[in-house]
């Protein structure tokens, strides 16, 4: 199974916004929080839209991740092990993201069930 560069995880957990696009026909990238955990990136939607980066990768669209000046391409997946990643993924969503104490809010947003069970896993194609 292919891998994320060390150079590239390195700039996921540096970089505050990363950006994502999914779909047909979808140029414009969105920004959005990820976190890397076990070298493996992970991202959750946090209003769950119908049409979205995150449905779209569901549907088993391609997609793209850009940070910094590259883009890779990628697929969305539902981690088979998520029972056992919650925990770690939202302790890197604390630890990346509370540096500022207005993220409280979505840091605690991203840690409720609704949204845990919006966690996707960025795998490189």
């Amino acid at each position: 199974m292919k891998k994320f560069s060390k150079a590239f995880l390195k700039c996921i957990n540096e970089t505050q916004i990363t950006s994502v696009r999914a779909g047909e026909g979808r140029e414009k990238f969105t920004g959005i929080w990820m976190v890397v955990v076990k070298d493996r990136i992970f991202g959750r939607s946090y209003y769950g839209a119908e049409r979205s980066w995150y449905t779209a990768l569901l549907k088993g669209d391609k997609g793209d991740i850009k940070c910094g000046k590259e883009i890779l391409p990628v697929r969305g997946l539902k981690p088979g092990d998520i029972n056992a990643l919650t925990k770690a993924i939202n302790k890197a969503y604390e630890k990346k993201y509370l540096v500022k104490a207005h993220n409280k809010i979505w840091v605690d947003g991203f840690a409720e069930p609704g949204r845990v069970a919006r966690t996707i896993e960025f795998v490189p194609v």
